[in-house]
């Protein structure tokens, strides 16, 4: 009977396994990074936060802290899938927004490693004191003082030229109906022509009481109250001048 010997070998032992356990986990461990990585961006709520902060800054500098001036920016798309820059965000290219404009579209952009840029709108409120109507008023009414008032209203939605001076719409003339309140602007409104280019008219010259006339011609169109040059036809001299009637005009500052 011969010598031999028979070595069991192992299916695994508990050590084996374990050891096996511990390298997949530092495989995993090690793998992590390039797994978080090639992740298609960060959530949108993350990156909305940085825009946010970032547009909040730059609107709070472009407004100066006027209460007058009103800057909100619009919410990013929460399609966009964008990674968190790890630079500070440039805002406009560092130019200014035009605060005349109502809305505009300001260029945001990350720099950093992963670089992308988007578009935020931004909608801005200006208020100002303007000329209104004081009263319902017709096409073809003269307007007087009492007609006219003031409102704060959003500048950046008036389409056309507004007034801030009520007296300095006095003798115009309403070239379509108004409403009480609304907005009085270069479009609603027409000269009540009195004096006419060309016409001559009587230039009154008063100190203290006493007046002295001369004639000039009309160098504009204008109503009563409003002003117009007019060419003194003596001396030669063009003169700003207020309209009292169609025939006579008063000399400004002399």
């Amino acid at each position: 009977m011969s010598n031999s010997r028979v070595i069991a070998r192992p299916k695994g032992t508990t050590a084996s396994k374990a050891l096996l356990c511990s390298m997949l986990m530092l495989a995993g461990w090690l793998l992590a990074p390039a797994l978080a990585q090639a992740e298609p961006g960060d959530a949108p709520e993350t990156v909305q936060m940085q825009v946010s902060q970032a547009m909040e800054a730059f609107l709070d500098a472009q407004g100066g802290g006027s209460d007058q001036l009103t800057l909100r920016a619009g919410r990013l798309d929460p399609r966009l899938r964008l990674g968190v820059c790890d630079q500070a965000l440039e805002i406009n290219e560092s130019r200014p927004l035009n605060l005349n404009r109502g809305r505009q579209t300001v260029k945001v952009s990350c720099h950093g490693n992963s670089p992308w840029r988007i578009y935020v709108p931004v909608e801005l409120t200006r208020r100002q004191q303007a000329v209104v109507a004081a009263r319902p008023l017709a096409a073809g009414d003269v307007l007087g003082i009492e007609d006219l008032d003031l409102a704060t209203v959003d500048a950046n939605r008036a389409r056309r030229q507004y007034y801030t001076d009520p007296a300095e719409l006095v003798g115009m003339m309403a070239t379509q109906p108004l409403q009480s309140g609304q907005l009085v602007t270069a479009h609603n409104l027409g000269i009540n022509a009195v004096v006419e280019r060309g016409d001559i008219v009587s230039i009154q010259v008063g100190h203290g009481g006493f007046v002295v006339g001369s004639t000039g011609e009309a160098q504009g169109r204008a109503g009563v109250g409003q002003r117009v040059k007019v060419k003194n036809t003596g001396s030669g001299n063009v003169i700003e001048t207020v309209v009292i009637d169609s025939r006579t005009v008063e000399a400004i500052g002399r």
